[in-house]
Parts: C-alpha cells; sequence; structure tokens
C-alpha cells in the first residue's frame, strides 16, 4: 500500500490499533515465527549487558517472552505495553514477577523516576511511533547516568524494499497485510533520521548491528534465509546514555 507522510501528533495510537487487532494471534504464533524466534531475538540478546541485579525497563512488552527472559537473568523488570491483549499475554507469562503497567510509550513515563532504570530494551517498538526525539528523551531521562538502551527495528532499506513508492528521506506511515495476522501500520524512517533522533536526545551508539539469520532459521525457512544474507530485515542498536551536549560558551 501507499505509505502516507508523517501526521502532525505523536502518539502510538497505530501500534494499539495494530495490536488490538492481531494480538491473540500474534501471541500465539511469534515464539516460533522465524523473523522473531530465530532472527532479531537472538540479535537483541547479543547486545545486552550482563543482567543479574539490573533494574530494567522493558517498552513494548508483547507476549511476554523477554520479560520472562530477563527475569529468569535476574533482573528486576518493569515492563509496559500500549495494548491491553498484550500486557495481559505478559502478565499470564511472568504473573506478579515483574511489574506491568499499560502505557503509551509516545507519552511521558509518569510512572519512572529520574535515573531508575540500568538497561532499557525496545525489541521491535519504535517503529510505531512517528517522533522518536520525545520518546528517546523518556528514555534518558529514566536511565542512570552510562545506562544502556538496546532496541530493534525495521531496517530502513528493507522497507524501502517492501514499497519502492516510498520517499526513503520522509517519515511515512506504512499499511502492510501481514500473513495470517491481518493489517498492520508503522512508521519507516531513514539510518539519518534514526542516528540523528539518538544523537539529539543524548545517546551514543556503541553497536549497530545488521543480524544474519541463524542456523535455526533455515532449517525453517529457507527462502527467507537466502532473502535476509542478502537483504537485512532489521536494525538493532545499542546506545549508552550521556550527558546533553552543553552548548559552547559564548563568553
Amino acid at each position: 500500500m501507499t505509505p502516507a507522510m508523517m501526521p502532525d501528533a505523536t502518539d502510538s495510537s497505530v501500534g494499539r490499533a495494530s495490536y488490538e487487532r492481531i494480538g491473540a494471534q500474534y501471541g500465539a504464533i511469534v515464539d516460533t515465527k522465524p523473523y522473531n524466534a530465530y532472527y532479531e531475538r537472538p540479535a537483541t540478546l547479543a547486545l545486552l549487558p550482563p543482567l543479574a541485579g539490573a533494574h530494567l525497563l522493558e517498552i513494548g512488552c508483547g507476549n511476554g517472552w523477554y520479560a520472562e527472559h530477563f527475569l529468569a537473568q535476574g533482573a528486576t523488570v518493569t515492563a509496559f505495553d500500549v495494548s491491553p491483549t498484550m500486557v495481559e499475554q505478559t502478565r499470564a507469562r511472568v504473573g506478579d514477577r515483574a511489574r506491568l503497567l499499560l502505557a503509551d510509550l509516545a507519552q511521558p513515563f509518569t510512572f519512572a523516576a529520574d535515573g531508575e532504570f540500568d538497561v532499557a530494551v525496545a525489541s521491535l517498538a519504535l517503529h510505531y511511533v512517528a517522533d522518536w526525539e520525545p520518546v528517546l528523551a523518556e528514555i534518558h531521562r529514566v536511565l542512570r547516568p552510562d545506562g544502556v538502551l538496546v532496541f530493534s527495528t525495521h531496517h530502513p532499506t528493507s522497507d524501502l524494499n517492501h514499497h519502492p513508492e516510498s520517499h526513503y528521506f520522509e517519515i511515512e506511515l506504512i499499511t502492510e497485510e501481514w500473513r495470517g495476522l491481518g493489517t498492520v501500520q508503522f512508521y519507516r524512517r531513514s539510518l539519518g533520521a534514526i542516528t540523528r533522533a539518538l544523537a539529539a536526545t543524548g545517546f551514543v551508539i556503541e553497536q549497530m548491528v545488521e543480524p544474519l539469520p541463524t542456523d535455526e532459521f533455515r532449517a525453517v525457512h529457507p527462502e527467507g534465509y537466502a532473502r535476509l544474507l542478502r537483504f537485512p530485515g532489521f536494525l538493532l542498536v545499542r546506545a549508552r546514555k550521556t550527558s546533553p551536549l552543553v552548548p559552547p560558551s559564548r563568553v
């Protein structure tokens, strides 16, 4: 479908609407869906610092797989999602072992204090928001000094390959039909837009990863495996909180 230009409003209503439509089906298949289980998840886990004793914020908790993993690694977990369906799936998985919240990542994190978390993780969540800078600024605020953000998102060239009518340098709303699930909307943006938003909000990129599919992926989806060896599907970033840049003195 043809992408639309970015709307003026900044919210994650597209994510809420999408996952209230497909949440039940998505939660049932995502743990074995090769693009998640054997591609995005291994790459995300490889970027994480040691989690034992860490206070971790999960942004967009989905069906709870990550929250369960973080708890098993010894982290204290606060997790939220904009979709009530996804929050309840996480609750069914981890019970009261994590603090679970219904919240919009595009709104202020009123539930969190300054410097409360050591690590923030956003797995395939940020592309449901049009304007990243307010979101990243809130993540920066709630991370402790030197805290770490790890996130995954659609690779800019992947979205462009799927939607050749797109304008690469624009932030655009995309509507897609996901096989077996239904209609989903998200925002595509350029690599430059991603890096500029991080720099503007006081983050320094430590690693930027274009993952390769795993052997497990090849075993269950050889055609997709061959495609991902030619064109990356996701982009992953590990960034560290720094003090915001101080303008040079005019004295």
